[in-house]
């Protein structure tokens, strides 16, 4: 059972009472927001749609977020995204070569996306690249215990991608509708700053911070380098170059 796997508890007549609820149907599963019926339940789905097409159009040198983390010849560095919440830069980086291990400690958003990786992994052939790329780790966080779990220190990732939700500015109608999913459900990260003194110190070679553009930096240290783009920025940490053979 989803429920079982996935450690979350199965609600039979109390579901209407709480705000927010994961339903399995027929096209996989949703989460459904019970206090603003006018919102279409979010879904996460990397077969189809904008979703799946963004991914075909990605993995290129093109993306901010694959420059930043520094792909190049013979560079194809591991990533632990620490802050995976819908995926979607994560699967960036798998489609452009990464192998990608996803933190998300939500249990909800954790949920939608590991049944997005196993839909996306099911959908296609032993053989293929998302077998071998995508990994969905437990619902954690890099902040919740010390010394991190071993199945997170073993992973020894070569770079550590970070992106804690913002408190919004913007008003929610200028708000795409994961967005207010997120920001209701998860709210700001307010422990963010705490995030990247653990992940300079588990990374091998750099941490990237995905921040507004006219965020602070992370915990107010100044970033070896940045890749800008048109609302966002990539701020990044270098501990070391990569080796210039593949790492």
């Amino acid at each position: 059972m989803l429920a079982e796997r996935l450690k979350l508890p199965l609600h039979q007549a109390e579901t209407e009472q709480a705000p927010f609820v994961l339903e399995l149907t027929r096209d996989g599963l949703q989460l459904r927001w019970t206090t603003q019926p006018k919102m279409q339940p979010l879904t996460l789905d990397y077969t189809r749609g904008a979703q799946a097409w963004r991914q075909k159009l990605g993995g290129g040198k093109q993306e901010a977020v694959v420059r930043a983390i520094g792909l190049g010849h013979n560079v194809r560095p591991s990533v632990l995204d620490a802050t995976a919440g819908l995926g979607r830069d994560g699967m960036m980086l798998a489609h452009a070569g990464c192998n990608v291990y996803f933190l998300e400690r939500h249990p909800g958003v954790h949920a939608l996306l590991d049944h997005a990786i196993h839909q996306f992994q099911e959908a296609h052939a032993a053989e293929h690249w998302s077998s071998k790329r995508l990994h969905m780790l437990p619902a954690g966080s890099l902040l919740e215990a010390a010394p991190l779990p071993n199945h997170i220190q073993s992973i020894q990732p070569d770079a550590i991608y970070l992106d804690p939700m913002f408190p919004e500015r913007e008003k929610s109608a200028a708000v795409k509708k994961d967005m207010q999913f997120l920001q209701a459900l998860v709210g700001p990260d307010l422990d963010a700053d705490g995030l990247l003194a653990v992940a300079l110190n588990l990374a091998t070679y750099r941490v990237v911070v995905k921040r507004p553009n006219k965020a602070p930096f992370l915990a107010g240290q100044t970033p070896s380098a940045q890749v800008p783009s048109k609302k966002h920025r990539f701020d990044i940490y270098i501990k070391k170059a990569y080796p210039k053979q593949a790492v």
